[in-house]
């Protein structure tokens, strides 16, 4: 299985964007710990004693390990090459959960809202404490999204969830096609790019094979979970 998979990625390209993702890395290093130094290590401490699970690992509680999350937003911020842009970026986060990666990307210079729903209200508490802007809006499919009265350089959603996701209505190329619309219409400043991380359904793709040609003819650069619309 792991031979069929490294042959694969180096059919399909994405064994070359790996090791590019890797190489940039290596050459744009953030340090956690810089990034931990500007949270009020008290207000955390405070919010962390009022939501925190000792031992959970896969629900909201998991949040709030502050270096497990810095770690991985850190990561995406590096993939996202914030790290070597020209100038500032405003962003869009939907599904922003507690903010890690607009806490990095602030860290780096760019700024952004994030967007997701009100529960669990953790999450608004960690916006607060860490100064970052949100609406609390849910995601549903034929529904445009709030006006935010601004338009975006980048479009980001994480490990995706309002698609749908391990549901029985999970989107098709129709329900995405009103959404990818709806952002470029409304929310994306000329030459601006969107970030699609996709979560795993029961069967492990991250989607079906039709959805994945319906990307890709959108100008989509695909490698696994992440779609990437650089140029809409």
């Amino acid at each position: 299985m792991r031979a069929a998979h490294k042959i694969a990625k180096l059919v399909d390209g994405t064994a070359w964007l790996s090791a590019s993702n890797a190489y940039h890395r290596w050459r744009h290093p953030i340090d956690p710990q810089d990034i931990i130094k500007e949270i009020d290590s008290a207000g955390f401490a405070q919010v962390r004693d009022k939501f925190s699970v000792p031992g959970e690992l896969t629900h909201w509680p998991k949040y709030l390990d502050a270096n497990r999350w810095l770690s991985l937003n850190i990561r995406r911020a590096q993939e996202l090459r914030l790290t070597a842009r020209p100038r500032p970026l405003r962003i869009l986060d939907l599904g922003s959960g507690a903010g890690w990666f607009l806490l990095v990307a602030r860290h780096l210079g760019h700024s952004g809202v994030g967007l997701d729903i009100p529960d669990p209200p953790m999450y608004g508490e960690l916006f607060d404490l860490f100064g970052l802007k949100r609406m609390v809006w849910e995601i549903k499919a034929y529904e445009p999204l709030p006006d935010l009265s601004e338009q975006f350089d980048m479009v980001t959603a994480f490990s995706i969830c309002f698609n749908g996701h391990k549901c029985s209505d999970l989107w098709t190329s129709k329900e995405w096609t009103f959404f990818l619309d709806d952002l470029q219409k409304r929310f994306l400043r000329p030459g601006g790019e969107i970030f699609l991380g996709m979560n795993p359904e029961e069967d492990g793709s991250f989607y079906t094979q039709a959805l994945k040609q319906f990307f890709i003819e959108r100008g989509a650069q695909i490698d696994r979970a992440k779609v990437w619309f650089k140029k809409v």
